[in-house]
């Protein structure tokens, strides 16, 4: 068989066939279709035709080709902690169940539908709404994408998890934190307890925390400089192998630009920062076998720590959330907790760290309360209380 051109051959009964990738899905695979033709020219005009009509082919692409598509355009743009946490949504839920759907099948029931089947799936273990809400904003994701790759105008789905659906953080306890607080205090000898310490009076994230080195905190200007961030991702070159991938830890910039931030020292942490000091090059909190502690492991200290001081269990990362929110009712203006917190905008913080407790909603009924009463409930009103209103 002779070729000729970009993937043309001429075939032994005298046709002409051009061959073109197609069906790329999300592990990187693909077939090919073959175009025919009695001469080169017409195989190349028709493949040129095929190539020039992308309603025809996003009609016909499936969910799994179009996250293919989505993860290896971003690829190089994100960060690789995004791409890895991207990759898990659509593994674990998003291909097993619409993979194979023709993109242009998902409407909003259906992702309502779908969503419903993975609370069902779930209900052991139950996501969050918020994880839940990822999860459908990813097929959404995909679709914007896909539309405006091929210019076209494929309905977006509404996500049937909503922002304004979403169930408010419950954070530990007063007396919780108080505990625990007490516990590192007296534990600050190890060096997982300093750091957990640190995170519960700054509010640094775990993968923050887990980057940190001793270089990073200034004595001098009494300053804690978070430079780096350090995570668990998926190792690059296991695109073939979907439920089966190796992972590697890396230490890469923070999360945004705005998280690269100066924290101030609490004065209470002062004197325990300088007891406990190491070298500059050491990390902040170590591994048993490398020179850090990756945040999975420092989550699994952590874990033993409130069973230690018999806390129910929560996640680490509520210790940022308690940190704003106690920062707040202590009157801290929000601009510089925006900045402490490494956010972008004041609003972010209030969205997403500021909770409003039990006590401070009781304060709240107090102050109320204290607004003077009508006559009428001082008993001093010149209208009499009528025992039968309907007479």
């Amino acid at each position: 068989m002779s070729k000729r051109g970009e993937n043309i051959y001429k075939r032994k009964d005298g046709r002409w066939e051009g061959r073109m990738k197609e069906n790329i899905d999300f592990s990187g695979s693909y077939r090919y279709r073959s175009v025919y033709g009695k001469t080169y020219k017409e195989v190349k005009e028709k493949m040129n035709a095929m190539k020039q009509a992308p309603a025809d082919n996003l009609c016909q692409d499936t969910v799994e080709q179009a996250a293919w598509l989505f993860m290896q355009t971003g690829k190089n743009d994100w960060k690789a902690g995004t791409y890895t946490a991207y990759y898990q949504l659509l593994k674990k839920y998003v291909l097993p169940h619409l993979g194979n759907m023709k993109l242009k099948e998902i409407n909003s029931r259906k992702l309502e539908n779908f969503s419903i089947l993975i609370k069902e799936e779930t209900k052991e273990n139950p996501l969050s709404k918020n994880y839940l809400s990822q999860i459908c904003e990813i097929v959404r994701r995909i679709i914007i994408y896909m539309n405006k790759r091929h210019d076209q105008e494929i309905p977006v789905p509404v996500n049937p998890i909503s922002k304004t659906h979403l169930q408010q953080t419950e954070l530990p306890s007063e007396s919780s934190l108080m505990i625990l607080e007490e516990y590192l205090f007296a534990h600050c000898i190890e060096d997982t307890c300093l750091g957990v310490l640190m995170a519960f009076h700054t509010g640094i994230r775990i993968g923050e925390l887990s980057a940190l080195k001793w270089g990073d905190i200034d004595m001098e200007e009494n300053m804690i400089y978070i430079r780096r961030n350090l995570l668990r991702v998926r190792e690059e070159g296991i695109e073939d192998s979907i439920g089966k991938h190796s992972t590697q830890v890396i230490e890469q910039s923070p999360k945004t630009i705005d998280s690269v931030r100066a924290i101030p020292i609490p004065p209470r942490l002062v004197p325990l920062i300088v007891k406990y000091r190491k070298e500059d090059s050491m990390y902040v909190i170590s591994g048993e076998k490398k020179p850090w502690a990756e945040p999975r492991t420092i989550q699994y200290r952590f874990k033993k720590i409130l069973h230690k001081c018999d806390i129910q269990y929560f996640n680490f990362h509520l210790l940022r959330h308690a940190f704003a929110t106690r920062c707040v009712s202590k009157g801290l203006d929000l601009k510089s907790l925006s900045e402490i917190l490494g956010h972008s905008n004041i609003q972010m913080t209030l969205n997403l760290y500021v909770h409003s407790t039990i006590q401070q909603k009781k304060r709240l009924m107090e102050l109320y309360d204290a607004i003077p009463m009508s006559r009428q409930i001082q008993g001093q009103s010149p209208w009499p209380i009528l025992e039968n209103p309907l007479c």
